[in-house]
């Protein structure tokens, strides 16, 4: 089957004919240029990520408390026998007796924690009954 003869077909085929005749490769030293742009690119590129992480990673440090906060006790303490004593009041001027003193604070008591039933300390195991008896 013959072809048929379209205009636009053979204008077609005249471009490609001269974009093939003027076609020529890149010379070295341009794509060597190329290669070296891309590389200095990908190297920025490796650099400023880094350094965004180890900013990053510093304000995180920075931001992060340094010691936690001290734990709450789990029973609320009991009260403290020199808070009821009244405080002592400086003497007049007038006064001769000697300045009452009052008494040296107590160091807090702290109640053990309750056991549960299930613990291994509170459970009691009865001795083995011997067999001869």
């Amino acid at each position: 089957m013959p072809e048929s003869q379209d205009p636009l077909r053979s204008l077609f085929q005249q471009a490609a004919e001269a974009g093939r005749r003027q076609a020529a490769p890149a010379p070295p030293s341009d794509i060597t240029a190329r290669g070296r742009r891309a590389h200095r690119r990908h190297v920025a590129l490796v650099v400023a990520a880094g350094l965004t992480l180890a900013g990053g990673g510093i304000a995180a440090v920075t931001l992060l408390p340094g010691e936690p906060n001290p734990a709450v006790p789990a029973t609320t303490p009991s009260p403290d026998r020199s808070s009821a004593v009244p405080p002592t009041r400086p003497p007049s001027s007038g006064a001769t007796t000697a300045p009452a003193t009052s008494p040296p604070p107590q160091a807090p008591t702290t109640v053990p924690p309750s056991r549960t039933a299930g613990s291994p300390e509170s459970s009691t195991t009865a001795p083995p009954s011997s067999p001869g008896r």
